[in-house]
């Protein structure tokens, strides 16, 4: 489910600065993050969307204050190959 709601959101939210983007995609990470009964892949995720929509992941980043639960998130980076891979296994 968060697999399919992940490619949900790359598939429609555009790849802008505007802060209505912004705040949307925030919304969605802060739900990822609240996630307890399994390990969400959020660095597969942020790898993905940093490749796919760098406007709205740089634009996110600087958004997000040091002090936000959200910061860890966008520290975070690996190979955007192995990211796919691995964000694919999920839906199998």
């Amino acid at each position: 489910m968060i697999v399919r709601e992940f490619f949900d959101l790359i598939d429609t939210i555009p790849n802008r600065d505007d802060s209505e983007t912004i705040q949307k995609f925030l919304r969605y990470l802060q739900g990822v993050l609240r996630i307890k009964q399994v390990v969400p892949p959020a660095v597969e995720i942020m790898t993905i969307v940093k490749a796919c929509k760098p406007i709205l992941y740089h634009a996110a980043r600087r958004s997000v204050l040091t002090s936000s639960n959200l910061y860890m998130l966008f520290q975070v980076d690996m190979d955007l190959e192995l990211a796919n891979e691995r964000i694919r296994k999920y839906t199998q």
